[in-house]
């Protein structure tokens, strides 16, 4: 723990109030900050000590309508994560948020890109349930691990200055068949980008940046003008996975 540089808690769904992120995100939020507090105690130095910082992510879920503010205006899911974790712990000086990402993919991305390579944050702890460690693992590996460029590879320079360390929480506040639709969906996931993205876009940052801002729904300008045009929306046969991303989905 003393080691560490900063937390990651990922976004996981759409909150139910400024305050009350989903169940199981609120347990990343717990664990976070018993982190903090535990790092505080090993550091023993004097309050006025900067924390440990928390990055909470993502600005939403490509899977359900934002939750909306009364002004009229989205309530990020890493915002609630940070009133959060303000509310219950009495952390806000060293909680950052991030208000880019859309899925895990872009949680890294812009994790990195927004914050660790500007601030030199190189030893991660990266919290998320135990339903969705798997992929988690899988793309903040490949994007934390890639080079900035492609010259860095070609002048020797070393490889990926991070070290990822991952932490799971029990999967709490899901029902049972929302849980096994959101392992199935995750597994699917998995497959894909082990097997289709990341062997065609790994020699830098740029080829991230190439997938999400040409391939990618909710970043390309073609997928987004699409999104928009259609009216596609969560059938009934959807409604268990629905519920692994904050839409209502409770229980044992």
């Amino acid at each position: 723990v003393e080691s560490l540089d900063a937390i990651f808690v990922l976004g996981g769904g759409v909150p139910t109030t400024l305050h009350e992120p989903p169940i199981y995100v609120q347990r990343r939020c717990d664990v976070a900050a018993a982190i903090v507090q535990q790092w505080q105690a090993q550091q023993q130095q004097d309050k006025s000590t900067p924390l440990l910082p928390i990055l909470t992510l993502s600005a939403g879920t490509a899977h359900l309508p934002q939750f909306m503010g009364p002004d009229g205006l989205p309530v990020w899911e890493s915002t609630s994560s940070a009133a959060y974790l303000k509310s219950k712990h009495g952390l806000s000086d060293n909680v950052f948020v991030e208000t880019t990402s859309y899925d895990t993919i872009s949680n890294a991305f812009y994790a990195r890109t927004s914050f660790t390579d500007i601030t030199g944050w190189k030893t991660l702890l990266i919290i998320t349930n135990e339903f969705h460690m798997e992929r988690t693992k899988l793309i903040f590996d490949w994007i934390f691990g890639v080079q900035r460029t492609a010259n860095d590879n070609i002048s020797n320079t070393p490889s990926s200055p991070y070290t990822l360390i991952y932490l799971a929480c029990d999967d709490i506040g899901l029902s049972g068949k929302a849980l096994r639709a959101r392992q199935e969906h995750e597994q699917k996931g998995f497959n894909n980008i082990r097997d289709r993205i990341i062997p065609q876009y790994s020699s830098s940052l740029l080829d991230v940046w190439t997938f999400l801002n040409q391939k990618h729904d909710f970043y390309s300008s073609k997928g987004l003008i699409q999104r928009a045009e259609s009216n596609n929306k969560f059938t009934s046969s959807h409604s268990a996975l629905k519920d692994s991303y904050g839409g209502g989905g409770g229980g044992a």
